[in-house]
């Protein structure tokens, strides 16, 4: 059980995914579903260390990275009907990831994945053709009711864990 101050609920949520971790049973996209602050990140992060010992290794702040990935793209986007193109570069910079990432690893963490909402992209459809075959892919979904933000996306391809 982990020292770090975790609530209840936070608590009742690090032991189903460590559970998940532990039973071997690695396999598919897990989402850590809570509403902004609830904690997701300090809870999958002191997850990733005690299990791994680091987080570094496992861990993907998704905005910063596609920020990162559309910066080298900049040149190609800058035209009218940007959306749509910056809609498959993205989706295109996620397939890489997870298959890059997955060839060495068996688990990733996405988080900070507010950047994609506005391009509907359906991250548990794409996550799930990756994290299969031992492979398991959690992504922390932020949700409030408060500013009415949903993730609409495939529930049915995945296990969603509640920070209530």
């Amino acid at each position: 059980m982990p020292t770090y101050p975790f609530d209840e609920n936070q608590r009742k949520a690090y032991q189903a995914l460590a559970a998940r971790i532990d039973s071997g049973s690695e396999q598919g996209t897990v989402c850590l579903v809570g509403d902004f602050q609830s904690g997701k990140t300090n809870l999958v992060k002191h997850l990733l260390k005690e299990k791994f010992g680091n987080s570094t290794d496992y861990y993907v702040n998704l905005n910063l990275y596609l920020l990162d990935e559309l910066d080298k793209q900049r040149a190609s986007i800058a035209y009218a009907g940007a959306k749509a193109k910056i809609h498959l570069l993205i989706q295109i910079a996620i397939e890489d990831l997870l298959e890059s990432h997955f060839r060495t690893h068996n688990l990733l963490v996405l988080d900070a994945i507010e950047m994609i909402y506005s391009y509907e992209l359906n991250l548990v459809a794409i996550t799930d053709r990756f994290a299969r075959n031992g492979k398991c892919c959690i992504i922390c979904v932020p949700e409030s009711e408060k500013h009415n933000y949903y993730f609409d996306f495939s529930w049915g391809l995945t296990e969603a864990i509640q920070i209530v």
